[in-house]
């Protein structure tokens, strides 16, 4: 598991550089299960439960671990966004629209699927929602 945490901090840490870098920047809306990174990665754990051990995704999204995106086309992105405000959501229908930077999305607004409707996720503060208006 040190070894998994270690490629999935290394792989965001190359892909907030990315963001910075990229020049073809494109406007996505993209819809799938929310995941930890580190338990998708670590062995293709999509719930919030991995080796008999309950919440282990929403675990890992508090101590920090990006948060992933895997969709119905089996394509997983890493999601720049407040893990922690995205931990109750794992293993949930999630919706989110942000820049993608070669599979890396920046999110800007991030939806979970509730009910058969579509409930925003508050991931930014109160304060910096406020800024921008």
């Amino acid at each position: 598991m040190a070894k998994t945490r270690l490629l999935v901090l290394v792989a965001f840490a190359v892909g907030v550089s990315c963001l910075y870098a990229a020049e073809d920047k494109e406007k996505v809306t993209l819809q799938g299960t929310l995941v930890s990174s580190a338990c998708y990665l670590g062995g293709n754990q999509t719930g919030d439960e991995m080796g008999g051990e309950k919440h282990c995704g929403s675990r890992c999204l508090k101590h920090g671990d990006p948060a992933g995106l895997l969709t119905k086309e089996k394509q997983f992105h890493i999601l720049v966004a407040p893990s922690l405000r995205l931990a109750p959501y794992v293993g949930q229908e999630v919706r989110v629209t942000g820049i993608d930077h070669n599979g890396v999305i920046a999110v800007e607004k991030a939806e979970v699927s509730k009910d058969g409707e579509w409930k925003e996720i508050q991931i930014h503060s109160l304060r910096r929602a406020a800024k921008s208006s």
